[in-house]
């Protein structure tokens, strides 16, 4: 502990040769093999702020060697990959970054390594074809949501719509929530892709679906996902725009304003649905959804266009309408 102590202090004032060397002394002295681990890896950690990459390199390969399975040795296994493509060893380094993923796809690191990897074999076009190989030596490890998911976007952007709408909703069904952090993503991609293949009720189907999950919490704090309330703007935005079913559109825009609570899109909601009862000629339910939104949203972006859609609206603060406000609504309140 008193040679690791000296390191750390040597450490911190920038010292780093005179650190490497002294937790090159703690390795010596330490009984316990954790601790030795952790020596070696703040003597690697200590030679690559030197930038003697050499002997970083050897000190993880020491440790790899020594603990190869050890949380230190694991971390190694990733930091030498990460090491050998920041010196300009890229081909050498993407592949000991493979390896280290495939070995320890469990590690806290393996994830970030999986996407710099898919990342680094893009410009080649060569994402797709690798994925699709990585996905059964992935598929009983904590990378599988991630691969499926990556998948997914890989064949929709090389134009396999239908297969990637199949892909996200896999994806979905293999990590369903609450332990599928990308359920309500994979489940939004496919609603898109079949908007896109002319299925709008299909893409409702995969919303509601993101939707049915939804619980409250009977404490502080909140099981909300980004997605949800998005997913609920949605629904409207398609019953308008591509089913051009009127009623349903003002049902499900009124369902976010009522059910969502701590969403931010409760006044765009109102307001959706007041210019929904105006086309339909229903101007006492415009008159009253306008009024609501004054009342509960009085410093929205809307409210000083209230008398725009109903002239005995009440009186709001000074400010100007955007004539963009008062015009037909074509995307699905989130990106």
């Amino acid at each position: 502990m008193r040679a690791k102590g000296a390191g750390d202090r040597a450490y911190s004032s920038g010292r780093y040769d005179e650190a490497a060397s002294a937790y090159e002394d703690a390795s010596r002295r330490a009984s316990r093999a954790g601790d030795r681990s952790e020596a070696l890896y703040l003597q690697a950690s200590a030679y690559r702020r030197a930038r003697s990459w050499d002997r970083a390199r050897a000190s993880y390969q020491r440790l790899i060697a020594q603990s190869p399975t050890s949380d230190r040795g694991r971390r190694a296994s990733f930091d030498l990959a990460d090491l050998d493509i920041e010196v300009g060893n890229t081909e050498s380094g993407y592949q000991a970054l493979r390896d280290a993923l495939f070995r320890f796809p469990n590690d806290g690191l393996a994830r970030r390594a999986f996407e710099r990897y898919v990342a680094h074999l893009d410009p080649s076009g060569g994402a797709l074809t690798w994925l699709r190989g990585a996905l059964p030596r992935l598929a009983s490890t904590e990378l599988d949501e991630t691969a499926r998911y990556a998948l997914a976007g890989h064949l929709a952007t090389s134009g396999a719509i239908q297969e990637a709408r199949d892909a996200y909703l896999a994806c979905a069904e293999r990590h369903p929530y609450p332990r599928g952090s990308l359920f309500d993503d994979a489940l939004w991609q496919a609603s898109l892709l079949d908007e896109k293949l002319g299925r709008p009720e299909q893409a409702i189907v995969h919303l509601r679906r993101m939707l049915a999950v939804r619980e409250s919490s009977s404490f502080l704090g909140s099981y909300e996902r980004p997605r949800f309330s998005p997913a609920q703007f949605r629904i409207a935005v398609l019953y308008r725009d591509a089913l051009r079913d009127h009623a349903a559109a003002r049902r499900e825009f009124h369902q976010l304003y009522a059910s969502h609570r701590t969403s931010i899109l409760r006044d765009d909601a109102l307001w959706e649905e007041a210019k929904l009862a105006r086309a339909d000629g229903d101007a006492s339910g415009a008159c009253s959804l306008v009024a609501t939104l004054i009342e509960d949203f009085p410093d929205s972006r809307y409210a000083p266009c209230a008398r725009a859609l109903c002239a005995s609206a009440p009186a709001t603060p000074a400010g100007e309408c955007h004539g963009y406000l008062l015009r037909e609504r074509r995307d699905s309140g989130s990106d």
